[in-house]
């Protein structure tokens, strides 16, 4: 089923969607388990007690407590999450997009609203985000390294290179860091460098 989804693609252009499906899956996962820790006994705001034993139980439960409390962050944040494990992607970009609404300033919001788009072929709208999350944080270095990886897939090597080296700047070793010298080499090759 996934190889679908690669037809078409040249080798280089399938390791990249694969290196990006890979990060989208971590840094989804770390905010359903971080929503999963903030919202166990999820109904206790309500006076109700968490009864859902099936992941569509928990998301309609958690949408009728969105539907009373539209602006309840941290609700948004665990039904975005709900709905990624799902498969539900347009309503996690949804709700991923109501939060940042309501907090422009939410980097994590940002991050997974452009992976979202990113995995949805909206690379314009991928690029706002991160470049809308870098005026609020400039120096945050997943931030700069999702960026550079974008930038680096629209080839704009020269402003790739700059913001991995952002990236650089604050994590110098490791295996993160060794791919992101990796990746400042070959754009410097493609760009003639």
């Amino acid at each position: 089923m996934i190889d679908l989804f690669f037809k078409g693609m040249s080798k280089r252009q399938k390791r990249m969607q694969k290196i990006i499906f890979g990060v989208l899956a971590a840094v989804l996962s770390i905010g359903l388990i971080a929503s999963s820790i903030a919202w166990t006994g999820i109904g206790d705001i309500t006076g109700q007690t968490d009864t859902a034993t099936t992941l569509e139980e928990r998301i309609q439960n958690l949408e009728l407590q969105a539907k009373k409390n539209p602006e309840d962050k941290g609700l948004l944040a665990a039904l975005a999450s709900y709905y990624i494990q799902a498969g539900k992607v347009d309503l996690a970009r949804e709700s991923y997009e109501k939060l940042v609404k309501l907090d422009p300033k939410d980097i994590s919001s940002r991050q997974n609203l452009a992976l979202l788009y990113y995995t949805q072929g909206k690379l314009d709208a991928a690029e706002q985000e991160l470049k809308n999350a870098l005026e609020v944080e400039p120096s945050n270095a997943e931030v700069n390294y999702q960026y550079a990886k974008l930038l680096g897939e629209k080839r704009d090597y020269k402003l790739a290179i700059s913001h991995m080296e952002k990236f650089l700047a604050s994590q110098k070793e490791g295996p993160r860091a060794d791919e992101a010298r990796k990746f400042i080499e070959a754009w410097k090759a493609e760009a003639g460098q």
